[in-house]
């Protein structure tokens, strides 16, 4: 009984969800400022979280102060950006975002070959996921975790799925990998959080702290034989986003070790001081570093 009703009390919460993604933007940008004065000045969401990672990560020409604001600006357009992903239009997500040079994705497509995509927690990533078959000739693949709530991850992989895109989940992404790899896809890894430990990680220092991240794009990378491409994140104004694709190598077997993570983490950090306002700040990143966090 608990659980259908608990089942029920989802799906009446997502209804609602699905309605407030029907309002104009203009709506919901409005409703972004008092979701913003909310999180930042009353409930103080991750605040030291956010500060902590910004300390020491970015050069002294930037003041941290201001970036902590506008990345809580950013984060409430982003979410309310991604619940308006949930009914947009094809037509008006490819008016939210375009890619400048798809043809470096698609001139793989059209050989036969899959290619792996990698970016990171920029906003509004949520936007990316939902467009990539549109953007691109491959069939889209995203790598992501189940949400805790299995309706809520159930529901949402549906509306994320809408134009196309493919969702395989972290916990079986070998069985599923093997039969995707070479399907003509491009296959979509955010490798910027932190893995879990450093058995789990390659390390590498990034935005001046020891850091470790997710190998998994450069092993399938290598164990397939498939070219890598970094997606850089701009956003352009509010709620427009552009993608420049840069390749990281065609022929990952003829690179070392860690190349494809090397160089990926060195697009990413040049990334985000870009714009350092729009990455997932409030991710504990630094997990690693002892006694980082005090909360």
């Amino acid at each position: 009984m608990l659980k259908f009703i608990s089942k029920l009390f989802n799906i009446l919460l997502f209804r609602i969800l699905l309605a407030i993604s029907r309002l104009p933007f203009s709506v919901l940008y409005t409703l972004s400022s008092f979701l913003f004065f909310l999180l930042y000045y009353i409930l103080k969401y991750r605040r030291n979280i956010v500060r902590q990672n910004l300390l020491g990560s970015l050069p002294s020409t930037i003041n941290p102060v201001v970036i902590e604001k506008n990345f809580y600006t950013n984060l409430c357009e982003m979410f309310l950006e991604s619940l308006k992903c949930m009914t947009i239009s094809e037509h008006n997500i490819l008016q939210t975002i375009h890619c400048d040079n798809p043809e470096l994705a698609n001139k793989y497509f059209h050989s036969g070959k899959s290619i792996i995509l990698m970016s990171g927690h920029f906003f509004n990533w949520e936007i990316l996921i939902y467009s990539m078959n549109l953007l691109f000739h491959h069939q889209a693949i995203g790598v992501g975790k189940k949400l805790t709530n299995q309706e809520f991850n159930r529901l949402t992989n549906e509306r994320r799925s809408r134009f196309g895109l493919n969702i395989i989940h972290a916990d079986n992404i070998r069985e599923e990998f093997a039969t995707l790899a070479n399907a003509n896809t491009a296959t979509l890894f955010l490798s910027d959080q932190y893995p879990g430990g450093a058995t789990k990680g390659y390390f590498k220092k990034f935005l001046n702290k020891p850091s470790y991240f997710l190998y998994g794009a450069e092993k399938y990378a290598r164990q397939y034989d498939l070219p890598v491409l970094y997606a850089r994140f701009e956003k352009l104004k509010q709620g427009s986003y552009k993608i420049h694709l840069t390749e990281i190598t065609d022929k990952p077997n003829d690179t070392d070790y860690g190349f494809i993570i090397e160089e990926y983490v060195r697009l990413l950090e040049q990334n985000i001081l870009e714009q350092p306002e729009i990455w997932l700040w409030s991710h504990k990143r630094w997990k690693n570093i002892e006694n980082y966090y005090h909360n």
